[in-house]
């Protein structure tokens, strides 16, 4: 065991072990019951203490009070020999009675207090258990929820308290678990699929192509491993980088989005121009934003990259912000239907036409294989950053992205 657990297994032993809440209302139920009971009897044996004294004082106890009457005890001492006459006076009765009422009082109050506490304790004990019942449902049922069973819930239908928000807070925590964890399976099914495909594609390559090759079928074998490998490559990097912002923003600084824009925009023009793509820039329409500039790097690159690529010979992208938005790109290009660009922040999906695109010439740049995480990347790094993203199709073709 390292130093750090065997410090923290020494303070958990030294940590005092708290009783539970029916056992702490059982006894708040006992104690306070006993201390109110006391000051009311307490009060009560002060006032009658005070009303005797002022009965006796007054001569209203019978007999007690004339002088001659016999005490109710036996005097001794020097009171033996006759020298106590005064003992028979006016005080005497009162003194007596005073003394046995009050040992009367102190011990008849004193059992009492203790029953009624013993009750009150057994009250507190029974009406806490009742009212936590529901809480030992939660708590069991939360318990036999597994990364298997993640659709369960507790769905608690007792009355609008404190445990069914509790219940209610369960719930909706097991519904982002349950969200998450089927996000995660899908990702790692498809990243599983993609991968796959590069690795077959390579051992297909070195088992036909390198076969008893000739010059040629070498070069060709290598051109096409080298471009597989770049696949790979661009889609472990994508990969990455949907990790990486799925994390969250681990900086918060203001950053100039126009300089952003800037810099990849001038990264993506060489791209633009070999495709015969305008892109147009509405400097002065971008505010600073507080988030990662890295991240932000990344989500402006990746919009505009796809604008790019998915557009046609002669076609445009615009880059512009707007008052009620971060940044909006747009770009023509083949017609999207609506389902299939509410899809496109989805991993690994790719949009699909009839129409070639301007990634696609016939005679010009070659094809960029895409690993379909671009708009997903966009979609998490806008979500790291508490932004929503919205992508629209265009009715004459191509896609307008809004992040706000």
């Amino acid at each position: 065991m390292t130093e750090t657990g065997r410090r923290g297994a020494w303070r958990a032993t030294l940590a005092p072990r708290r009783w539970s809440i029916r056992t702490r209302t059982s006894v708040a139920f006992g104690g306070v019951f006993a201390l109110l009971a006391g000051l009311v009897l307490v009060g009560v044996a002060a006032a009658t203490s005070q009303g005797v004294a002022v009965s006796l004082a007054a001569g209203d106890l019978d007999g007690l009070g004339d002088p001659g009457v016999p005490l109710p005890f036996e005097p001794t001492g020097a009171c033996a020999s006759g020298g106590c006459e005064a003992a028979t006076t006016e005080g005497a009765p009162q003194l007596v009675v005073s003394d046995v009422l009050r040992r009367q009082q102190v011990l008849w109050s004193g059992l009492g207090v203790v029953v009624a506490s013993l009750l009150a304790a057994a009250v507190g004990w029974f009406v806490s258990g009742r009212m936590l019942r529901p809480l030992d449902d939660v708590v069991e049922t939360a318990r036999g929820i597994t990364a298997s069973t993640l659709h369960e819930r507790i769905g608690s239908t007792g009355p609008r308290d404190e445990v069914a928000r509790v219940a209610e807070t369960i719930d909706e925590l097991l519904d982002r678990l349950e969200a998450s964890f089927e996000a995660q399976r899908r990702f790692v099914a498809y990243a599983s699929h993609e991968l796959r495909t590069p690795l077959a594609v390579q051992r297909a390559a070195l088992q036909i192509g390198l076969d008893d090759p000739t010059p040629a079928q070498v070069v060709a074998t290598r051109e096409q491993l080298l471009e597989v490998n770049r696949g790979s490559e661009h889609l472990i990097e994508s990969l990455l980088a949907l990790a990486t912002a799925d994390r969250g923003v681990a900086a918060d600084a203001t950053v100039r989005l126009a300089e952003v824009v800037d810099e990849v925009v001038a990264g993506q023009l060489a791209r633009a121009d070999e495709l015969d793509v305008e892109v147009v820039v509405a400097r002065g329409t971008f505010s600073r934003v507080r988030g990662d500039a890295v991240l932000l790097g990344q989500l402006v690159r990746n919009l505009v990259a796809n604008a790019v690529e998915y557009n046609v010979a002669g076609g445009v992208v615009r880059v512009h912000g707007t008052t009620d938005a971060v940044l909006v790109v747009e770009n023509t290009g083949p017609v999207v239907s609506p389902e299939a660009a509410a899809t496109l922040t989805q991993p690994f999906t790719r949009g699909r036409d009839d129409r070639p695109r301007a990634s696609e010439p016939a005679g010009g740049a070659a094809p960029v294989r895409h690993s379909g995480l671009g708009l997903a990347i966009v979609a998490s790094v806008a979500r790291a950053h508490g932004w929503s993203v919205d992508v629209e199709p265009r009715g004459s073709g191509g896609l307008r992205v809004v992040v706000r």
